[in-house]
């Protein structure tokens, strides 16, 4: 990359707690999901937004996943505001998971399920009016773009596995390029709805899935309130159906992220890394230590997973006991999707 790119600030919503610290403490219980009491995953109750950015009405036609994303934007608008660059420059992209119907939905299911004699009376009590049916993803981005003043490029991603590295390399690019001087990041987890278990047969190893929300401030200059800069370093995707080829497919990805910065995977101090994936810690077999991963504190989170777990980065370079050094976020979904993204913590004399 010609121009660089820093990661300014962070937000984050999750079962841990709704600061980026939160983290860092005790991993809270899996809940019994409501439709399925021999499931257990991490719900959270929905947010409000902040009155002084979104208009009421959106507190009630938006999903719980699109006023999750809000509620970690809106707390991203003070340190925006304080770039005073012109709404023109400043880009958004978004990894919204694709809602498979509004949640209110599945409880028209279930009241029909228990009462099927009477259909169409618990269809209209519980179906939601049609103008809820249309404020789903396509609204929220608009209501971001609004509310901050980011009228800059813009890009949303909606894969469940890969969309939070898809959202980044984006706003990279859209950055480097000179298109834009900051960027807006936004993600969040899909709602815990039937349609989520869904998609797949039960599986004994099925995840043990998290509703969350996290979003991501980046600036072509790091921010001069904190001691030490994050920098994006590098980052490679890559994609095999055959589990044989996985391992490596892996490396070749890995290989890939680090080789901007001229590194081998020994020079990098930190590894997040899903401790949970038997084919992803085999390729860290040898230094099981360094790997450190986020996924008992939120549950599996999807497409918010990633930037969730950047955020955590960000927090710890703020600690006075921060050092310089390199940071390797590798990811892997059933589907044989890989992702890898460098991080470089670097002393703010290095940018002066």
């Amino acid at each position: 990359m010609s121009i660089a790119v820093f990661i300014h600030s962070a937000a984050v919503l999750n079962a841990a707690g709704s600061e980026c610290a939160d983290l860092l403490g005790t991993p809270p219980s899996p809940q019994p999901l409501a439709f399925d009491a021999t499931r257990r995953a991490y719900p959270l109750p929905t947010p409000r937004l902040a009155s002084d950015l979104f208009d009421r009405k959106i507190q009630r036609s938006v999903e719980p996943q699109g006023l999750r994303l809000l509620h970690c934007t809106a707390r991203l608008a003070p340190a925006l505001a304080a770039l005073q660059l012109p709404p023109a420059r400043i880009a958004l992209t978004a990894a919204i998971p694709e809602v498979d119907a509004p949640s209110p939905c599945w409880d028209a299911v279930q009241a029909i399920g228990e009462q099927p004699q009477k259909p169409l009376a618990q269809l209209l009590a519980n179906t939601p009016p049609l103008h809820a049916l249309t404020l789903l993803n396509s609204s929220v981005m608009a209501y971001v773009a609004e509310a901050l003043q980011c009228h800059g490029p813009m890009g949303g991603f909606c894969s469940q596995e890969n969309a939070g590295l898809d959202a980044l390399i984006e706003a990279c690019q859209q950055i480097v390029e000179q298109r834009a001087e900051a960027a807006l990041v936004v993600s969040s987890s899909p709602n815990l709805t039937p349609a989520l278990y869904l998609r797949e047969p039960y599986q004994a190893d099925e995840p043990t899935y998290g509703e969350g929300a996290a979003a991501l401030l980046l600036g072509s200059t790091p921010s001069r309130t904190n001691p030490m800069a994050l920098r994006i370093a590098g980052f490679a995707r890559g994609y095999s159906a055959d589990p044989q080829r996985g391992a490596a497919v892996a490396r070749r990805v890995i290989d890939q992220a680090l080789s901007l910065e001229k590194l081998c995977l020994g020079d990098v101090q930190q590894i997040v890394a899903n401790p949970e994936d038997a084919q992803l810690m085999s390729l860290f077999a040898d230094r099981p230590q360094d790997v450190r991963s986020t996924h008992a504190m939120t549950g599996d989170l999807g497409a918010s997973a990633l930037l969730t777990e950047i955020a955590l980065a960000l927090h710890l370079t703020h600690n006075a006991s921060a050092t310089p050094g390199y940071t390797l976020l590798v990811s892997h979904s059933r589907a044989g999707h890989w992702g890898a993204l460098l991080l470089a913590s670097e002393t703010m004399e290095k940018h002066t």
